[in-house]
């Protein structure tokens, strides 16, 4: 029987508690944006029916490789990597699947004798499908040196993995790696035989400088074993659309395109031809940026003065100490008809204990008027209408 989820432990904390008579629910426990819409894309072909009506590419359409392969270049000056066959791309249903996927072919090339290393913290498909895969999941703390963290997981892990999960940048805590970082994380997994999975799903959500990427490493350098996935979830604000891409070694790809085209979910005509012009766009996505950036803004005018507070360097997560976090989101939804993420639920107690947990994971993912209402009642609820601190440190 699979452990609930993370939003099955926040339904039933919330199970029978009923928010305040006249304020409207707002959801900030989803990692979903809605900062801004793509407008200027033309979505036309979403509504062509004859599209609908026909099997999909296997592989996707020339188009959508095209696109792919320029935002790689536009974006991590990936080239030569390219053009030499160091680097190879596959269509995605989003990054879910693309991460499940991964992992359960990486823990079958071992015979489900090695451990998936993970991130404490994690996004909570990485411990599903490592579970899924009947692999053991083994930790490292995300918000520590995280190519030191991970030479001890692998290391207590006898040497050996089936994967590394990275997470760049991170989810929740919203910090990003540099090259050297990347580089030692790199050469520390295949030191380990293992295959490392660069999930980059937030690296255009920064309102600073953008995180340089694992890809960046690859134009320069050999790297074999490596699975990099990007979504058009965060980067475009079209969660629904399913729309994503692996790059990695021609091997790694193979592999996991055999599988997805078999077993996987292919990318119809339609999602195919709205994909390639999101990836061939990059004025949608400097609106959102600068949606984000106001967004931040706004938390830390209102809530700058919270302990612990801190803007995060990349994606759209605040990640918030608090004395007891399952506490304070149920007042939260009680108080001030707020739902938002209990940190523990986003993590795996270890000897070290849960990481997560005393922490709450808040997205600021809504227009900019609902995130200011939403952050004027999170103030209120964690200060009280007093100003006297109730639910923070």
């Amino acid at each position: 029987m699979p452990e609930p989820s993370a939003f099955d432990r926040l339904r039933a904390l919330l199970d029978g508690a009923a928010p305040p008579p006249g304020l409207a629910p707002i959801a900030l426990h989803l990692g979903e944006s809605r900062l801004a819409l793509p407008h200027g894309v033309d979505l036309g072909p979403l509504a062509d029916a004859d599209g609908w009506t026909r099997y999909p590419p296997l592989g996707g359409t020339p188009e959508l490789r095209a696109a792919y392969t320029g935002w790689l270049a536009r974006r991590f000056g990936v080239t030569r990597a390219l053009a030499d066959g160091r680097v190879a791309v596959e269509p995605t249903a989003g990054t879910k699947h693309a991460v499940a996927a991964a992992v359960a072919l990486a823990v079958a090339r071992t015979g489900g004798a090695a451990p998936v290393v993970l991130p404490n913290p994690y996004y909570p498909t990485y411990r599903a499908a490592t579970s899924s895969a009947g692999a053991e999941a083994v930790y490292y703390p995300a918000d520590a040196d995280v190519p030191a963290a991970v030479a001890k997981a692998l290391a207590d892990a006898g040497g050996h993995a089936a994967a590394v999960v990275l997470c760049d940048p991170a989810n929740p805590g919203g910090t990003f790696l540099t090259p050297a970082e990347l580089t030692a994380v790199a050469a520390h997994t295949a030191a380990a035989g293992a295959l490392l999975i660069v999930d980059e799903c937030y690296t255009d959500l920064s309102t600073g400088p953008l995180p340089p990427g694992f890809l960046s490493l690859v134009e320069h350098n050999e790297h074999s074993s490596f699975l990099v996935l990007h979504t058009l979830s965060k980067r475009s604000s079209m969660p629904g659309l399913r729309s994503g891409f692996a790059a990695g070694d021609p091997g790694t790809v193979a592999a996991f395109a055999a599988y997805n085209r078999a077993c996987g979910v292919s990318m119809a005509g339609p999602v195919a031809r709205v994909s390639a012009a999101l990836w061939a766009d990059e004025a949608h996505v400097a609106r959102g940026r600068a949606a984000l950036a106001r967004a931040w803004d706004a938390a830390d005018e209102l809530l700058g003065g919270l302990p612990g507070y801190r803007r995060a360097d990349a994606g759209f997560f605040l990640w918030l100490p608090v004395p007891d976090d399952a506490e304070a989101a149920l007042a939260l939804w009680r108080e001030q008809a707020l739902t938002v993420m209990p940190g523990r639920y986003l993590a795996a107690a270890t000897g070290a204990g849960n990481p997560g947990a005393g922490h709450l994971r808040i997205a600021l993912g809504h227009p900019e008027d609902t995130v200011r209402a939403a952050l004027t009642r999170l103030a209120t609820g964690l200060h009280g209408p007093t100003g006297r601190s109730t639910h923070v440190r």
